[in-house]
C-alpha cells in the first residue's frame, strides 16, 4: 500500500514540475469552429442597409425560425442591429439546427465580404461567415 502511495505521488510531483511554466488548453473548451458558408438569400432582404455598415469581422446573430413555410430548419442570419440579412443555405442547416434547438449556443462573424466573387448577385457583394458553436 505505501509502495502505491509513494509512485503516486511522485507521478503528482513529477507532473507538477512538468506543467508549472505551461498552460493547457482543454479538449473543446471555448469556441468551436464548425464550419463555413455564404448568406443564402441576401438579394430578398433589406442587406443593403446593413451591408454598409458590415465588415470582416463582425459578429452575425443567428436565430432559429421553426416556423418557416419553406424550411422548418431555417435559420437566420442578422447584423448585429437587428437587419436580416439572410438564411444559412438549407443544405447546412439540419446540424446546426439540432444543435441551437438542444440548446446549444451557436454564434457566427463574417469572414469576407467580396463584391468581386462570381457569386455576388444584384449588386450585392457575397457575404461568408464563420460558423463556431461556444461550448
Amino acid at each position: 500500500m505505501s509502495t502505491q502511495l509513494t509512485v503516486a505521488a511522485a507521478t503528482q510531483q513529477l507532473m507538477a514540475r512538468t506543467f508549472a511554466d505551461r498552460t493547457v488548453d482543454l479538449p473543446l473548451g471555448g469556441d468551436i469552429f464548425l464550419l463555413e458558408t455564404h448568406v443564402a438569400g441576401l438579394p430578398y432582404h433589406h442587406a443593403s442597409e446593413a451591408l454598409e455598415q458590415l465588415q470582416a469581422g463582425d459578429p452575425l446573430v443567428l436565430r432559429r425560425e421553426p416556423t418557416n413555410s419553406h424550411d422548418d430548419l431555417a435559420i437566420e442570419i442578422l447584423a448585429v442591429g437587428g437587419q436580416k440579412l439572410g438564411y444559412v443555405p438549407r443544405f447546412r442547416n439540419p446540424v446546426l439546427a439540432r444543435l441551437m434547438d438542444a440548446g446549444k449556443d451557436l454564434f457566427a462573424i463574417v469572414a469576407i465580404i467580396d463584391a468581386n466573387s462570381r457569386h455576388a448577385l444584384d449588386g450585392l457583394p457575397e457575404i461568408r461567415l464563420k460558423i463556431s458553436m461556444r461550448d
